[in-house]
């Protein structure tokens, strides 16, 4: 007989994602591995195999989930790195409402990446590291994404010369209120829209 098959991809990425709905509900600090054991319907023991502890399986969930926020954004020509390409975003009219909308809406509408920010919402005032990883990414990375769009929009002059810094600020702050809010995409949406075109009319450039 051959030897048993080692753990399994498919396998591992079920207790990722099984996990992190049991950190989301019972809040990472007091889920146990039984907990997480009992959502995947293995024993205790048998989740050892795969994963040392709860630690490895929540930084598993994590990876996981941002790997999926990667292809979901570049899926749609939204930016995911400040190196992506932005030509999307110097277009006008339906096609710029649209990618602007498909850079949110996972934040918004994605199962995996609402039940990740609740799970560092949770945590994220007791654990240093889920704190930073809230900050990076539903702060910081949105920031630093909308700063590169917003100075190539400006070295096009499609946009007037402006503080990116700021802008990217004041375009993110409301968006990111919403979130905080629990706002439910399809309220979402129509905010953001309304919200592009009132920031489309005091920056893009006048013809």
């Amino acid at each position: 007989m051959g030897r048993p098959a080692g753990p399994t991809r498919d396998t591992k990425r079920l207790i990722s994602e099984r996990a992190l709905e049991v950190f989301a509900e019972k809040g990472y600090a007091s889920a146990s591995m039984r907990d997480v054991a009992a959502a995947v319907g293995l024993r205790e023991a048998s989740l050892y195999s795969h994963f040392p502890g709860k630690q490895a399986i929540f930084d598993a969930a994590v990876t996981h989930q941002l790997d999926r926020l990667t292809q979901a954004l570049r899926s749609r020509r939204a930016l995911a790195h400040p190196a992506d390409d932005p030509s999307a975003y110097l277009t006008a009219g339906p096609e710029l409402v649209e990618v602007v909308l498909a850079s949110y809406e996972p934040l918004f509408a994605d199962a995996g990446i609402t039940c990740l920010r609740h799970v560092l919402e949770g945590a994220r005032h007791t654990d240093l590291h889920c704190d930073e990883l809230f900050r990076t990414v539903f702060v910081e990375r949105p920031l630093e994404l909308q700063r590169a769009i917003f100075s190539r929009l400006v070295d096009a002059c499609l946009f007037s010369p402006c503080d990116v810094d700021l802008a990217a600020r004041q375009f993110h702050g409301p968006v990111f209120l919403a979130l905080c809010e629990g706002a439910p995409w399809p309220e979402a949406r129509g905010f953001v829209t309304r919200h592009l075109e009132a920031f489309l009319a005091q920056h893009r450039t006048k013809e």
